[in-house]
Formats: structure tokens, C-alpha cells, sequence
């Protein structure tokens, strides 16, 4: 590797790595996961022993169907049975509900302070106890009325190409997870990368430091050592992610709600996510060649939010798609959008997990997106070597068509 290149790419690299900004950008998202999950944490030990109690007055054939069900139904049932006694209780906060029955109807009663009491769990046993008496005064066996009172059972599933069969609702929460992850991911990092390597090359052309660089090395190792130093901090920015997501497994695997969180998005498999991962790496590239390309038109520090404002719009409609896609998976219109490189990234990867593409289509959507970053970066070069000295009046985005059509001709 030319040794001018290396240069190029340290310096990018280190300049930017050792800053607060860099530092301040890394860190935000994970010290907020950590804040989020120890509030969440206390809040679920805190309300570990909140268990609702509740007295049952009334039918004592009634209450001790409540008695039975106490775990399922997540409640304590008093001992005390007396109207009067459960009501000085409740104004006293000892219990939190009292649940009064007559031959036809039920009343629950709470206090401002009680804990929640599951009423649709309530009204589910007594629903069923009322159906119960009901069919034996019809002259209903046991089993009849067992028959009669169990609900219908509706499993999802997903049909799998290899024939196996996944949990639909996992999937579906999986698919609407990964949407929305990929699109944050990536929309983020072109973002944050792209306003970076725009600044970096803004500071140069407006304090002249460019002539000086040119009159040592080329344009086109300041053009590819700026990138790939850029996008180094960007994978390195990923990797601390990965690292720090890692350590969570590790310190929380044990714990009940990520047992819920691996059960949600157990069809995901390593070889999706590493396709996820090579998709998002390769879509900033092609955001950040496309930045260093429009940057190379700025005058002054003053155009960066000009030159980035057509990159964001350009991340935002891919991201915005990740989510009308998994409402109309099969429209044509999206199809054609999952092959289209700066957009397939937020698209494919669900696409793919959703089973509605498969991994040959999946790996041809990659290669189109990996061919088209090759195309814009000797692209790119062409236009940054021409105007990376040249200074212009004109709005940027006209630069930029007069220097295509250029190129064409």
C-alpha cells in the first residue's frame, strides 16, 4: 500500500479519534442503554414484591376457585371473608381490592394506592365459572362444559424455506425490531460520518492547508486516505458496540427479561446478522465516498450543512421505507427499491429475514450496492482531484451537475 496513502489515513484516523466529539458520539448511546436498563432494573426489583391482595367476598365455592388460581391470576387472596372488615382494610391500604360476588354479577373495589390487578384475568375465571353453572343447570356433563368454555386455540406460525416453522409473533416482532434497527444504524453513522468528513475537508479548503498537501502528495491519497480513515473510525465505532453489547450478554444472561428478548428474536440467525453488518458497512461507504464527492465543492466551513443536507435526505428515505415495507412486503414498487444502492441497506436485510427474498437475491442486492460503491469512488475521485483546489459562487448542487456532465463529455 502506498505509504503516502497510510500517512493520510493515521492522520484522519487520530485526529479524530482522540477528540471529545468522537468520544462524546461513542459513549451517549451506550451510558443511555446503561441509565435506561438500571431504571429498568430497579423498577422490575422494586416491584418484585407487589403482589396485589385482594379479599373475595361472597361465594366461598367461588373464592376457592381464586385461592387455586392465586399465582395464574397474580394475586393474593385474604383471609379475610366479612364485607365490613375488608372495607376498613382497603381505607387503611391493607388490601388493594376487594372483590364483592352476587348470583349474577361481580364488583371490584380498589383504593387510589392499590397495585394493578389483572381485571381481564378476573373476568375470564369468572366468565368461565358463570358458563360452568350455567350448562349443568342445562343438565351438561363435566366434559361437555369443559368442551363448551375452552377457547379456541389460533397458532401463528412462518413456514420457513427449509421447512421448519418459526413463532409468527416472534417473527413479526423480530422483523419490526431489525427494520427499525438497521435504519437507526445506518441513518446515524451517514449522519454523524458524513457532517465529519465534509467538516474535515471544509476546514482544509477554507484555511488554504490543501494547496500545501497537494504539493505533497496527490489528490486522489488525500481523497481515499480521508474515506477510508473515516470510515475506520466508523467500523470502529461499531466494534465498540459490539464489544459493549457482548459484555451486557454476558452480565445479564441470566436475566428474565433478556431470556424474553433472545426467545423474541431467536429465528435471526449469525449468518443474517453478519450480512446485516457487511450491508450497513458497505452503505457507509457509498454515503461517505458520495459526501467527500459534494464536500469537494464547499468553499467555507459555512456550506457543510448545505453540501450534507441532500446526504441526510438520501439516508432518511431509506429509513423511512424500512418501515412502509413491512406493511406491503410484495409491492413492486419496494421490490425494485431493495436492489437500488444508499436505499437497500434499510430493506434487504428485512426482506431477506422476512422470507419474502431469498439469499440468492439478498447477495445479489450486496453485490450491486458493492459494485456501485467501486463505480462512485473512482467517480468521486475524478470530481474531488478538480475541485478539491477550486473555489466557486455557485449553489453546490449546481457544481455538481455542470462537473457530471463534464465527466460525461
Amino acid at each position: 500500500m502506498n505509504s503516502g496513502l497510510i500517512i493520510v489515513m493515521k492522520q484522519t484516523f487520530r485526529s479524530h479519534f482522540k477528540t471529545r466529539g468522537y468520544w462524546l458520539l461513542v459513549l451517549s448511546p451506550i451510558i443511555f442503554a446503561v441509565v435506561v436498563g438500571g431504571i429498568i432494573f430497579g423498577v422490575t426489583q422494586m416491584q418484585g414484591n407487589t403482589t396485589p391482595t385482594v379479599a373475595v367476598i361472597g361465594n366461598s365455592q367461588v373464592r376457592q376457585v381464586f385461592i387455586r388460581d392465586e399465582k395464574a391470576l397474580g394475586i393474593k387472596v385474604s383471609k379475610i371473608t366479612d364485607s365490613q372488615k375488608a372495607n376498613r382494610s382497603l381505607t387503611a391500604q391493607d388490601l388493594d381490592g376487594i372483590l364483592t360476588l352476587n348470583s349474577e354479577n361481580a364488583t371490584l373495589t380498589t383504593q387510589p394506592k392499590s397495585n394493578t390487578i389483572n381485571k381481564e384475568a378476573f373476568v375470564s375465571v369468572l366468565g368461565n365459572i358463570s358458563r360452568s353453572q350455567k350448562a349443568a343447570s342445562y343438565g351438561l356433563t363435566a366434559k361437555q362444559t369443559q368442551d363448551l368454555i375452552q377457547p379456541f386455540n389460533l397458532k401463528s406460525v412462518v413456514k420457513q424455506s427449509n421447512n421448519k416453522s418459526t413463532n409468527g409473533e416472534n417473527s413479526e416482532t423480530a422483523n419490526y425490531g431489525i427494520a427499525v434497527a438497521i435504519g437507526i444504524i445506518t441513518t446515524v453513522i451517514v449522519m454523524w460520518y458524513a457532517s465529519m468528513i465534509a467538516t474535515e475537508i471544509a476546514n482544509e479548503k477554507s484555511s488554504r492547508i490543501m494547496e500545501t498537501l497537494l504539493a505533497a502528495t496527490s489528490a486522489s491519497i488525500q481523497y481515499f486516505g480521508k474515506m477510508i480513515g473515516i470510515f475506520a473510525l466508523a467500523v470502529t465505532h461499531l466494534l465498540i458496540y459490539i464489544i459493549a453489547g457482548a459484555i451486557g450478554y454476558v452480565i445479564l444472561q441470566n436475566n428474565t427479561m433478556l431470556d424474553g428478548i433472545k426467545q423474541t428474536f431467536s429465528g435471526v440467525t449469525l449468518g443474517f446478522t453478519l450480512y446485516a453488518i457487511a450491508f450497513i458497512l458497505i452503505a457507509v461507504a457509498l454515503y461517505l465516498v458520495l459526501t467527500a464527492m459534494i464536500a469537494s465543492l464547499i468553499n467555507d466551513n459555512a456550506q457543510v450543512q448545505q453540501a450534507i443536507q441532500p446526504i441526510t435526505f438520501l439516508a432518511t428515505i431509506g429509513y423511512m421505507f424500512s418501515f412502509i415495507m413491512t406493511n406491503m412486503p410484495n409491492n413492486f414498487a419496494i421490490k425494485i427499491l431493495s436492489y437500488v444502492p444508499f436505499i437497500s441497506q434499510s430493506m434487504m436485510p428485512v426482506r431477506l429475514v422476512t422470507k419474502v427474498e431469498t439469499w440468492p437475491a439478498a447477495i445479489l442486492s450486496l453485490v450491486i450496492s458493492f459494485i456501485a460503491l467501486i463505480i462512485l469512488a473512482w467517480f468521486g475521485k475524478n470530481i474531488y482531484a478538480k475541485n478539491v483546489l477550486s473555489y466557486s459562487d455557485d449553489k453546490i448542487m449546481s457544481q455538481l451537475i455542470k462537473n457530471i456532465k463534464n465527466i460525461k463529455n
